[in-house]
């Protein structure tokens, strides 16, 4: 059996430094402690696992584990959306919009826990096509559609439909502002 004792000693390690000392019990057996044999090489005495042993089990696991993969890039590539420049702009231009405001209250912004963006929102290929909740404080819920294109990366987004939908009316954001472009 081996005990070890901790004491303080200034020269080892500075000024609060700790010197451990290994002492023998008096009952203890002194055989010698081989780590390593270097003669022998290093072996494993028993039988490899069975890799068909739980087929089923594995395959429920591997379904799960894809299913985990396929919701968390769900939920990063709507990140992105939802982080998109043309997202935020169209948020302010809400929050500005009197009409807007008058219909849904002053602080506008995501709907739900999580918000989430539907459609395509591709700005390298000059294609959007997006749809998201957004709620006011006056807690009334409505939908924005945003359907706009470019030809090339040197021109500006071509806004085509642009439009809030609160129950049955419509305020097109076009017609209210005057503006063609993101």
């Amino acid at each position: 059996m081996l005990r070890l004792i901790a004491s303080t000693s200034r020269r080892s390690l500075g000024s609060k430094g700790v010197q451990f000392t290994i002492v023998r019990s008096l009952n203890a057996q002194t055989t010698p402690l081989v780590l390593k044999d270097k003669s022998k090489p290093l072996r494993i005495e028993r039988d490899l696992p069975d890799p068909t042993k739980d087929r089923f089990k594995n395959r429920i696991q591997l379904g799960l584990f894809a299913v985990a993969i396929t919701v968390s890039l769900a939920c990063i590539f709507n990140y992105e959306k939802t982080q998109s420049p043309i997202v935020s702009n169209s948020l302010y231009h809400m929050r500005r919009s009197q009409a807007i405001r008058d219909l849904m209250g002053d602080s506008i912004d995501f709907d739900g826990l999580v918000p989430w963006v539907y459609g395509n929102l591709n700005q390298v290929a000059g294609k959007v096509n997006i749809s998201f909740y957004i709620r006011g404080s006056k807690d009334v819920q409505g939908i924005v559609k945003l359907v706009a294109d470019r030809e090339n990366k040197h021109q500006e987004f071509l806004i085509h439909d642009w439009s809030v939908s609160v129950g049955d009316e419509t305020i097109d954001l076009l017609a209210e502002g005057g503006t063609r472009t993101l």
